[in-house]
């Protein structure tokens, strides 16, 4: 190593050594003050001992409680602009409302059914398994705001019945609680009577998950909320772990609670900051001098040759993460052209995917066949890539680029199959079948930008196998009026939720929102497996037939399903995933600070 970039490295070191001798002296003083009243007769003892140094135990304590006051910092590309519990929410932004800020009278697990655990309400009793018609959730008293305010049962009802309120029937089919229809304040079972401190949530028809669905209403204060709601949403007030601080462009803080009621689920850091970085340069920069803990998506053009520079294996984990996010067509099965599956599988044969991933997204996408999350974080073994460079293959946990060839394939196939289904070129290349020309209007709500280019995409590759394909762009609220009445054959949708999503209202053919007229007791009975799942393998079986199934009917055609790598350093503990992304009121930083050290180029824990 040149003598320059020795010197500047004894000096982080020594910079280091400081702060950490400042800050750990300061957690000593402060201790000693605090236990002079009862440390007395030991004194001297400690005198002693203080003169030899401190012991092993005490720098085992400074090293945890020094970490515990460093903030964790995470880096994204763009920043939630809004945290209103009562609505829906960008990922981002529903990953913080429901692990620091908010809290329902229940939370989801993955585990086994009834797939929640109490959060505000300490106990819960559905009517039956399976087949609910009734919730009664009991409210203990003395859990408080992040403003100080008590909860209480008049906050629990606003929260319940807002709901209720008509402009939010959109809401209660999207979160599977379209049968949810009343709500009351009871005095609850005899066994466990209270006065008034019961709720009960009634149901019109018997519904499977209704205590995990439930868990997507938070409960908020009546005062802050009502009237106030646009306002309340930059400066949320909840019952959570952590409360918001700062809510600006480029920077979000959430400081610890400390009057959160249930210590097992404090936060172990008191500090969580969230940076905007969209340049990836400058993100993976800032990872790397340890200035951000957390790199929530690596830029693709990043992705591998910079995963395989020195050190990155000793200094940071890295995750191939997979949202349950996808841009999708929904057929019409019910009525018109799209109600033949051949026609269906020959126009979904003709998407330019490729197309979509390399020139719209500019990232390869997980070649999901349906929106249903089969796909866990996978880790990536960074020392596989030690030394890559650019154009050589990466190993398979990594995604790679879809070739132009594979759209020039399908669109052959897509040709060959109209062919055979009589459709017959004209002398312009247009397709005619015995009832006139092969016409398909593609329905999407004409925002412009992404999902412009990517029905423009639609449309020519379409027209070049001899499809038809005039723009039929409208309102967002017109498209769904046309979607409910099932005047469409396809169109362009974004499907987005939980890994573990309740497609039953959706794809079932009993569901309130089964837009695409589907009914096939096949996926009738994969969507009731996974209501009736008992535990995890069961919910994953089901969820494999569900997905298997739709893409045999081709009631859906994904047309991208975004994936990208996850970058943190291997101070950051207690890593687990919910949706994809990592679950914050676990996160925490381990004690040893990770320095520059001569050990290879690479970082070392221990280099003095």
């Amino acid at each position: 190593m040149p003598a320059r970039q020795r010197e500047r490295a004894r000096r982080r070191r020594e910079r280091a050594r400081a702060v950490a001798s400042a800050t750990f002296g300061a957690l000593l003083l402060a201790g000693s003050v605090g236990g002079l009243a009862w440390v007395g007769a030991e004194q001297g003892a400690a005198s002693e001992a203080s003169a030899r140094g401190p012991s092993s135990r005490a720098q085992a304590l400074s090293a945890t409680d020094i970490a515990a006051l460093e903030p964790i910092v995470i880096a994204l590309p763009q920043l939630p602009r809004k945290f209103d519990p009562l609505d829906d929410m960008e990922p981002w932004a529903e990953r913080i409302a429901d692990d620091l800020i908010f809290e329902g009278l229940v939370r989801r697990t993955h585990d086994r059914y009834p797939w929640v655990e109490p959060a505000i309400a300490d106990r819960c009793e559905a009517d039956r398994d399976h087949a609910v018609l009734t919730i009664s959730c009991h409210i203990p008293r003395g859990i408080r705001f992040h403003d100080g305010s008590e909860l209480g049962m008049e906050d629990v009802v606003y929260s319940l019945r807002y709901w209720l309120f008509e402009q939010r029937s959109g809401a209660l089919e999207r979160h599977g609680l379209v049968n949810y229809e009343r709500v009351e304040i009871v005095d609850g079972p005899a066994e466990g009577r209270d006065r008034g401190r019961w709720v009960k949530l009634r149901f019109r028809k018997p519904e499977a998950l209704a205590l995990e669905a439930i868990s997507t209403i938070k409960i908020v204060p009546v005062a802050a909320h009502s009237g106030r709601a646009s306002r309340f949403t930059q400066a949320p007030i909840g019952t959570g772990p952590m409360r918001l601080t700062t809510l600006e462009t480029d920077r979000i803080v959430l400081e610890r609670f400390d009057d959160y009621r249930a210590p097992q689920r404090q936060a172990p850091t008191r500090k969580l900051v969230f940076r905007a970085i969209n340049d990836g340069a400058a993100a993976l920069t800032a990872l790397r001098r340890g200035e951000i803990h957390l790199l929530a998506e690596l830029a693709p053009h990043h992705v591998p040759v910079e995963l395989g520079k020195p050190g990155m294996s000793a200094r940071l984990y890295a995750w191939l993460v997979s949202p349950a996010s996808y841009d999708v067509l929904l057929w019409n099965l019910g009525k018109g052209l799209s109600a033949n599956p051949s026609v269906r599988a020959a126009l979904h044969d003709a998407l330019p995917h490729a197309a979509i991933a390399r020139q719209i997204y500019r990232a390869p996408g997980l070649p999901a066949q349906a929106p249903v999350d089969l796909h866990d974080p996978t880790p990536i073994d960074l020392e596989l890539l030690a030394g890559i460079r650019a154009g050589q293959p990466p190993p398979a946990t990594l995604l790679t680029m879809p070739t132009l060839d594979a759209d020039r394939r399908g669109s052959e196939r897509a040709a060959a199959a109209l062919d055979a289904l009589g459709y017959r070129a004209n002398a312009k290349g247009m397709r005619r079948g015995s009832g006139g020309p092969l016409r398909v209007l593609l329905a999407w709500d004409g925002h412009e930008g992404r999902a412009s280019s990517i029905g423009t995409a639609i449309r020519r590759a379409w027209q070049l196998v001899g499809v038809s394909s005039p723009d039929a762009s409208t309102s967002w609220r017109y498209l769904l009026s046309i979607l409910d009445r099932g005047d469409f054959r396809v169109a362009m949708l974004h499907f987005s939720g939980h890994s573990d999503e309740d497609l039953f209202h959706m794809f079932h053919s009993r569901g309130a929102l089964n837009l695409a007229r589907v009914a096939d007791e096949q996926l009738d009975a994969a969507l009731d497996e996974y209501r009736a799942a008992p535990d995890r393998p069961a919910r994953d079986l089901a969820k494999q037939r569900v997905a298997a199934r739709l893409a045999e009917l081709r009631v859906v055609s994904v047309l991208y399903a975004p994936a990208h790598v996850m970058l943190s350093s291997r101070r950051l503990t207690e890593m687990e995933f919910v949706d994809d992304l990592p679950r914050l009121d676990t996160l925490a930083l381990s004690g040893g600070a990770l320095e520059w050290g001569t050990n290879n180029g690479g970082f070392c824990a221990t280099c003095q």
